[in-house]
């Protein structure tokens, strides 16, 4: 039996409805860290209780596999308590990159001056809490990350990045990925190239920048690189994110370009039929982010036929071109010319297909969560 502790998350429906779906249930229990009423979850049916109640989950050491979704700070007590039999760390992204563990860069020079002005004493208030916290309880984060015996994440980078920074962390690698929210085969079947060429001939290209208002994306680095080269339109979707941080980015776009039609926001939520729609007007995804956010948007861009641009900072970055992506660094935009007679976006489509294939995404699962030989009734 498998016990996974998640956050109350749109994503967990998606996900448990994938165990579902292959028969996984029986063998797989979801425990939710937050102890208040659930916000974001559908299916609270298949919830099986909350990490408060701690006489519901018993010995935690009975548990086959243990999988922490997010392994953040206010997990390490818990497994600071616990002894398992197998724990598994799975990667998020925020809790590695943002955490006091290491020393990751997240922002470019433009983006960075805006993020400058917007933060405060909180992020340091809250670190000082943590480390104070702590040595208030004895806990040594070294023997907490020794733990864990896997790291689960899709890019073998990240893995690396992370045993190289967090002492005491020595865990093996294991491949895994929420399933890819988007149907594969509707976004392949929307598949052209026709619109693409026809903007490069007449050097109207349209760009997206990044997948929403988060500071991370660091739209106005990439807006300046791409205000070197012709273009017909760039629109960057902040329907969502940093409030403060989308009014200073307008506002430092208006200060620079003016209010040009050709740079434009997308303000609203749209659903998914009505986002698929829109992102398929345009011909160029730019991801400028140093660490892998927005991974949903590079893969439907590649299915659909988009010319891909990273920074090529990003750890996925180098991982996407050795699967045989044509994928490019931001730092090359001004070789687009020569970029556009080469790209392979065929090739991209069926690349990104295979490695979203469904009999592929099964497999990785039964393996993951399937069950094991020993078994035990939960009290």
């Amino acid at each position: 039996m498998n016990l996974h502790l998640l956050h109350d998350e749109k994503f967990f429906d998606p996900f448990a409805e994938k165990l579902e779906s292959l028969g996984l249930l029986d063998n797989n229990v979801f425990v939710i860290k937050e102890c208040g009423p659930l916000k974001f979850i559908r299916r609270t049916d298949l919830v099986f209780g909350r990490l408060c109640d701690t006489e519901l989950l018993g010995d935690v050491s009975r548990y086959k596999k243990v999988f922490i979704h997010s392994f953040s700070f206010e997990m390490y007590r818990w497994v600071h308590r616990h002894t398992f039999q197998e724990l598994n760390w799975m990667i998020w992204g925020k809790e590695l990159y943002e955490s006091e563990l290491v020393d990751f860069r997240l922002y470019e020079p433009y983006t960075k001056r805006i993020v400058r002005k917007i933060r405060n004493t909180r992020i340091t208030l809250a670190l000082y809490y943590r480390r104070a916290e702590n040595y208030l309880m004895n806990i040594d984060v070294k023997k907490i990350y020794n733990k864990i015996d896997n790291v689960l994440t899709w890019i073998e980078p990240e893995y690396n990045y992370a045993v190289k920074h967090i002492k005491g962390l020595n865990a093996q690698h294991k491949e895994f990925a929420y399933t890819f929210e988007h149907d594969v085969k509707t976004l392949i079947d929307k598949f052209s190239t026709k619109q693409f060429y026809v903007n490069a001939a007449s050097k109207k290209l349209r760009f997206i920048i990044g997948n929403s208002g988060a500071s991370a994306n660091n739209h106005l680095d990439a807006l300046h690189a791409i205000a070197k080269i012709n273009f017909g339109e760039v629109m960057m979707p902040v329907s969502y994110g940093d409030q403060k941080y989308i009014l200073l980015l307008k506002q430092e776009v208006l200060n620079t370009y003016g209010a040009k039609q050709h740079i434009t926001y997308a303000d609203k939520f749209l659903n998914f039929g009505q986002y698929l729609d829109f992102f398929n007007r345009y011909d160029v995804f730019v991801s400028n982010c140093l660490r892998p956010i927005g991974m949903g948007n590079i893969w439907m861009a590649f299915l659909l036929g988009k010319l891909v641009f990273m920074n090529p900072n990003n750890l996925v970055f180098s991982y996407l071109k050795s699967l045989g992506l044509n994928v490019y660094g931001l730092d090359t935009i001004n070789q687009i010319e020569t970029i556009v007679r080469n790209v392979d976006l065929e090739m991209n489509k069926k690349i990104a297909s295979n490695f979203l294939a469904t009999e592929r995404i099964d497999e990785l699962y039964a393996d993951l969560f399937g069950k094991s030989v020993e078994a035990f009734e939960l009290c």
